[in-house]
């Protein structure tokens, strides 16, 4: 049995890898620092031993035949430092996707500044429902799954004869291979479901996005499919830069594959779909919002060019659970609805508040924002955030999430925006001071001047000051 010892076990990709890898019947074992549920726990009701710090003697008492290091993993550590001095064989967490998840393989590769997440899980699931057995990588909880991966089963595996969903990031894939992840997942089938600048850590322009999306392109075969969301100009414009076979999708009329929406409430959305003119069924998805039914015909897309039928769509879109923090209903607070968004992104928080907006369009809507993300947190986006928060009744904006990392010229200017949302009519309650539970210091504005029947929507990619237990522990 092959052991592996993860450096960075704890990260959401990392540890579902893991846990597939030790299903798949390696020897897994690793290390990392704030461990927590659920991710403790589900290592551990995996068999998977981890410690909750750094050091060299965790892998020299193991003797690991190979090791896997996360991208948020850099030298200076002395794990890092006792594998490369001792000549220990590593490799990135995405290498290893390639070789023991997807192997010789098809893969499906879902990419794109917006969407990866719920388009990796709307095709999964209908994957599933077809019967395809697919091994998959999602960069969240999967709602129809216990984990967000999973190989596929072992004779599959072996034989060439599976398909695997990635989610595939343009992030980096290690201190040592700058290149985005995706570069080692090779497609058979690839969708973009948009390009927008973002990872101001990473890149240093669009131009640089673009150039990362372009060579991508040139790993799919010639036989392959490239879907490229038609709403998105810069997505778009990869169609000039394919080998292979290309199809639009789109929800404005403008593509190969288009959405028109019948109805949508709070309980979700029926809408029609067509391909080249012709209408091919109606379906219903439990989602709101234009960016999930776009999300939801890229994935019919990719359904049916693997040959699923629109039965199976139909089902596998009807029992889908969205991953979590997409838009999630978590319950009630005080007779308040609240409702978890990622919200990394000024054009994911305009698209959440547009959908929000459009099924509540009678009720007092209220943003807890937390600048948290490697984009919200510099002021490359600062007119872009000031803008995108149209439609909310009040905004309770938190502190920036590890402001030391910046400069102060590049660092998004709080005040600014504070002045910028007031000018518009919104109250603004803000907390600037940037401590783990700064959250308690605004529940009690957030009671005040909110109402019960109100909607009250959590905009982070973080724990929001720990707002999200307060309001639920109630």
């Amino acid at each position: 049995m092959k052991s592996l010892y993860f450096i960075g076990i704890a990260g959401t990709a990392m540890g579902n890898l893991a846990i597939a890898l030790a299903q798949r019947g390696f020897k897994v074992f690793g290390s990392d620092t704030g461990v927590y549920p659920p991710m403790s726990s589900m290592l551990e009701n995996n068999g998977i031993g981890f410690a909750t710090f750094f050091d060299a003697k965790h892998i020299k008492n193991y003797v690991p035949d190979l090791v896997i290091i996360g991208n948020a993993i850099s030298r200076g550590n002395p794990e890092v430092e006792y594998v490369l001095n001792e000549k220990i064989p590593f490799i990135s967490m995405s290498e290893m996707i390639h070789d023991e998840i997807i192997g010789n393989n098809d893969a499906i590769v879902i990419t794109g500044t917006h969407g990866k997440t719920t388009t990796s899980s709307l095709t999964t699931t209908i994957f599933e429902h077809a019967g395809r057995k697919p091994g998959f990588v999602i960069g969240a909880k999967p709602g129809n799954f216990e984990y967000g991966c999973r190989p596929i089963p072992e004779q599959m595996f072996l034989s060439g004869t599976g398909i695997c969903i990635i989610e595939g990031d343009e992030y980096d894939t290690a201190f040592w291979d700058k290149r985005s992840k995706f570069f080692h997942y090779p497609p058979q089938i690839a969708v973009i479901n948009a390009i927008e600048y973002d990872h101001s850590d990473i890149f240093a322009s669009i131009d640089e996005i673009l150039k990362t999306f372009r060579l991508f392109l040139r790993l799919i075969p010639e036989k392959g499919l490239v879907l490229l969301n038609a709403d998105d100009p810069l997505a778009l414009s990869m169609k000039d830069h394919a080998f292979s076979r290309i199809e639009t999708f789109s929800t404005l009329g403008k593509g190969d594959w288009n959405a028109t929406i019948v109805s949508q409430d709070k309980g979700g959305t029926i809408f029609s779909y067509h391909h080249n003119g012709i209408l091919i069924d109606t379906v219903i998805i439990p989602m709101i919002g234009m960016h999930n039914v776009r999300n939801a015909l890229a994935s019919i897309a990719c359904s049916l060019h693997s040959g699923i039928s629109k039965n199976d769509i139909n089902n596998g879109l009807k029992e889908f659970i969205p991953p979590k923090r997409r838009l999630e209903y978590l319950g009630e607070w005080k007779k308040r609805i609240v409702i978890d968004d990622f919200a990394h992104h000024p054009t994911a928080i305009k698209e959440t508040l547009h959908a929000l907006r459009s099924v509540y369009p009678e009720k007092n809507i209220h943003a807890v924002f937390e600048p948290r993300s490697n984009t919200t947190t510099r002021n490359i986006f600062q007119k872009e955030l000031a803008s995108c928060f149209w439609g909310v009744n009040s905004i309770f904006l938190g502190p920036i999430n590890r402001p030391e990392r910046f400069a102060p010229t590049e660092r998004l200017d709080v005040d600014a925006l504070q002045y910028a949302y007031e000018q518009q009519g919104i109250s603004v309650f803000a907390v600037k001071e940037d401590i783990p539970t700064w959250g308690t210091h605004i529940i009690d504005d957030l009671e005040r001047h909110t109402k019960p029947g109100d909607i009250i929507v959590l905009m982070s990619n973080g724990n929001i000051g720990t707002l999200r237990t307060l309001l639920l522990s109630v």
